[in-house]
């Protein structure tokens, strides 16, 4: 089985910093010099764009000098902590050494921290992550708290944490803890999701002796609400699925129950699929997702000029978006899973990955083209190749979106 990883990624580390000096020699240097260090830098070459620059796009800390024409550094100050949009923003601010008026100044309108000249680029730095340790719990916590209401203090967040951190296990545990061991058929899954709970869900559900319910879904959104419509509709899919009803019908009893059970806004895209164990054929709906690839082996066709290629069939066959309408129909389909064959199950976390290049996604033509090229591998070969890809198209491994990946291969018993 690859490896399921079902936690929240690392955070960037790359926060954003404002910096307002008329001197644009000094803007450069310390451009350059925070860039290196890991930072976003933004500038401006006096106080009012820096006003509009901070309200705009809300930097993590501000650099500012005190000595500017037309309005000096200490009337900036003041200007941002009297706007509710900024004034919670730490400001350290630039001053001469013998300007000890103004240190007392700026400490008073409610400047955090100050940095005489001339300043070494290091001290700079340090002051900047010093600065940074102190306000980010002001920054993340306080509009949390907000927005929780008066009574809800740190220690509530904090055990909401804990709640949270709850909540992910339990969603863990209701995945299969490891994908089933049928001969004549390799399985693996991969799964990471973008923050603590997650949206993606697969599931395997036994039906009978002969045949395996093979589910895997995408709810729309992230955190807390997608993850709660995820497991009403995991739920739903094991306790609504009947060895004699068709993939249609069982979407159709899914979207009902969701339809009249959550709020309009609220919608899944999903795949139900049963594979017949002994045959190999996978019948299945497809509920608005993104279809399934069937890679189909060309050794197994008397076309010579097939040989050692493969082919491709998208499984599109189903109907509307999971929930959205009451009125929905579903259709099945099947496709014929025969020795060597390769079934992938994904959600659009896969395809819609940004690459490098801003706007530029991962999307189905190279999922095709990069899994193609290592078909020979194990199901689980297969997860860990797509996993590298996607990290190396990517160049991070945060994630913008949850992944949920299910691989069939029919192999000999």
């Amino acid at each position: 089985m690859a490896e399921t990883i079902f936690q929240s990624e690392e955070a960037s580390t790359n926060e954003t910093i404002l910096v307002i000096d008329d001197d644009t020699d000094i803007l450069e240097l310390l451009k350059i010099s925070l860039t290196s260090d890991g930072f976003q830098v933004i500038t401006a070459n006096n106080g009012l764009t820096g006003l509009q620059l901070a309200k705009d796009d809300q930097p993590d800390l501000i650099l500012l000098d005190v000595m500017m024409p037309q309005m000096d550094g200490l009337e900036v100050i003041g200007k941002l902590k009297e706007d509710n949009e900024t004034n919670s923003i730490p400001v350290l601010w630039i001053t001469a050494r013998t300007q000890t008026e103004d240190k007392l100044v700026g400490l008073e309108l409610g400047g955090d921290d100050y940095i005489t000249k001339p300043f070494d680029l290091r001290e700079v730095t340090a002051r900047i992550n010093t600065v940074l340790g102190r306000t980010r719990p002001v920054k993340y916590i306080n509009p949390l708290i907000n927005a929780m209401g008066e009574g809800f203090t740190e220690a509530g967040v904090a055990e909401l944490g804990s709640h949270l951190q709850a909540a992910a296990e339990i969603q863990e545990r209701l995945l299969p803890e490891k994908p089933p061991t049928i001969p004549g058929y390799d399985f693996a899954t991969m799964f990471r999701s973008s923050t603590s709970v997650s949206g993606d869900f697969y599931d395997f559900i036994p039906l009978g002796e002969s045949r395996l319910g093979v589910v895997l879904g995408d709810v729309k959104g992230h955190g807390i609400p997608a993850a709660l419509l995820m497991v009403m509709i995991q739920t739903a899919s094991r306790l609504l699925s009947n060895e004699a009803d068709s993939p249609a019908t069982i979407l159709k009893r899914i979207n009902t129950l969701l339809f009249h059970n959550t709020d309009l806004e609220q919608f899944a895209t999903m795949v139900y699929g049963i594979l017949d164990i002994r045959t190999g054929a996978f019948t299945y709906s497809n509920g608005g997702h993104c279809p399934p690839i069937h890679f189909i082996n060309g050794t197994n066709n008397n076309d010579e000029s097939s040989k050692d290629r493969y082919q491709v069939d998208l499984l599109n066959t189903g109907g509307m978006l999971i929930g959205a309408f009451d009125i929905a129909t579903f259709s099945s389909a099947t496709c014929q899973l025969s020795h060597g064959d390769v079934l992938m199950l994904y959600t659009d976390g896969v395809t819609e990955t940004e690459g490098k290049t801003p706007n530029e996604f991962y999307g189905e033509e190279r999922l095709i083209e990069r899994m193609s090229e290592k078909l020979n591998c194990s199901a689980e070969g297969l997860c860990d190749a797509l996993q590298t890809d996607l990290m190396e198209y990517s160049g991070t491994t945060q994630l913008k979106d949850d992944r949920a990946v299910v691989v069939i291969k029919r192999i000999e018993e």
